[in-house]
């Protein structure tokens, strides 16, 4: 259906300004807006009856089809037009020009509409202006911290977004509101005053203006790091640290207020640059932490945070330190100060090994003198050689340790040597 609109009411009649009398073949004259050039006309609203462009009214001053007696409306397009009526003596007694037409429908039109969503990238200080509604900002922040300023939020009123993306290898993307604003960063319902951190590679957030202050409409996790679901913590202190990191979070360990926030004793809290955003965990909520400071995971059970509930392996360091809290394997535990690091039975003549650990051949050099050759070595020569002999009436000493092995001197009673089968077990340092 076209767009159209009647030019007169159904009814209307051309009439003497003067008199009130019906103006007899009065004519109307229509032209394209501001011109002279004629415009046809239409008798039906779809305008698909052309009735020309000059319309004779009958006696009475109605418009007719024919020009004589049958009676029509006039129906226009969308088109501006000029009108001009005149009496049968061709005097003009009005004019308009430039009349409106018919409103153009949403339904008549072949509407195309793009949205445009631009992505820009920033590896500088960038502050966002009112031109940059919609756009995403990665922010490349692989050479250090990259802040990117919000304008006002009253300026640019409700509803204006940005998205903004960690796009970076290390640091941290980090979004503030204009300086002197006064303006907060809110998501759910925590407030982080007038900053707000992206801290790894793929975590990204929607912010949004309410009119006055700023939004976190929607927020996407970082890639896997580490350990998925896992919080890293810088620290656990008992009070608000003096220079922390903008985005870093720490473990709360005692109730107290950190510079005018609220914190209870377990909270997990975060700096956003602007303000102490703390979160506390609910009974058995299952929350993982890794302390970076302790290299120490941490597990919320019932009500408080438990050192230990995810142990980390210990190295040799760890064992030869006996270091607390670190699970130990088979591969590591040979480190233990405690433990022997190698032991044999053997000798005898000509020096073989029944069984042995870490001992990887025995020499007979003579009657009663044999050399032991550790597989791994021991780290010095400061290491317990303990050794009994598989016969009675003999006597042994050890001799001339090195990292690589020692030896072990058999006699009878009166010194004469005498080779005999020995038990060894050795402790110290590997």
């Amino acid at each position: 259906m076209a767009d159209s609109v009647a030019v007169f009411p159904a009814g209307f009649r051309i009439t003497d300004d003067s008199t009130g009398e019906p103006v007899s073949g009065a004519i109307l004259y229509f032209y394209d807006a501001g011109t002279t050039a004629p415009k046809t006309v239409y008798s039906d609203e779809d305008l698909i009856v052309e009735i020309g462009t000059e319309i004779v009214c009958d006696t009475l001053g109605y418009p007719t089809s024919d020009g004589v007696s049958t009676k029509t409306l006039i129906y226009v397009g969308t088109a501006p037009y000029k009108i001009v009526c005149k009496d049968a003596d061709d005097v003009t007694l009005w004019e308009h020009d430039n009349v409106k037409g018919a409103i153009v429908s949403a339904s008549s039109l072949d509407i195309s509409v793009t949205a445009t969503f631009p992505v820009v990238t920033k590896s500088l200080d960038y502050s966002a202006v009112e031109a940059d509604q919609n756009t995403t900002f990665a922010i490349n922040c692989s050479g250090g911290d990259v802040t990117l300023t919000l304008p006002s939020a009253v300026t640019v009123g409700t509803g204006w977004k940005i998205k903004v993306q960690h796009a970076g290898s290390a640091n941290q993307a980090l979004i503030a509101v204009a300086t002197g604003s006064g303006q907060l960063i809110s998501e759910g319902s925590k407030s982080f005053g007038g900053a707000y951190a992206l801290a790894l590679n793929g975590e990204d957030c929607e912010i949004t203006s309410d009119g006055g202050n700023w939004r976190v409409s929607s927020h996407t996790t970082p890639f896997v790091k580490v350990g998925q679901g896992i919080i890293p913590i810088t620290d656990r202190v008992s009070a608000a640290p003096s220079s922390p990191v903008q985005g870093a979070i720490y473990l709360s360990t005692s109730s107290a207020t950190w510079d005018g926030v609220s914190v209870s004793n377990g909270d997990v809290v975060q700096w956003s640059g602007a303000a102490w955003v703390p979160s506390t965990p609910y009974a058995d909520c299952g929350w993982i932490a890794y302390v970076a400071d302790e290299n120490l995971y941490y597990h919320f059970v019932d009500s408080a945070w438990v050192a230990g509930a995810l142990v980390p392996p210990a190295d040799q360091a760890a064992m030869e330190a006996l270091t607390a809290n670190r699970l130990v394997t088979a591969d590591v535990q040979k480190f233990h100060p405690g433990h022997p690091k190698a032991w044999v039975s053997g000798g005898g003549n000509p020096g073989s090994i029944s069984v042995s650990h870490n001992v990887a051949s025995i020499t007979r050099n003579g009657v009663g003198d044999y050399s032991f050759t550790f597989t791994t070595p021991m780290s010095s020569a400061n290491y317990c050689v303990l050794a009994c002999l598989g016969s009675q009436n003999l006597m042994t000493y050890v001799a001339g340790l090195s990292t690589g092995g020692f030896s072990i001197i058999t006699k009878i009673p009166g010194g004469v040597a005498s080779d005999a089968v020995i038990h060894v077990a050795v402790f110290g340092d590997q």
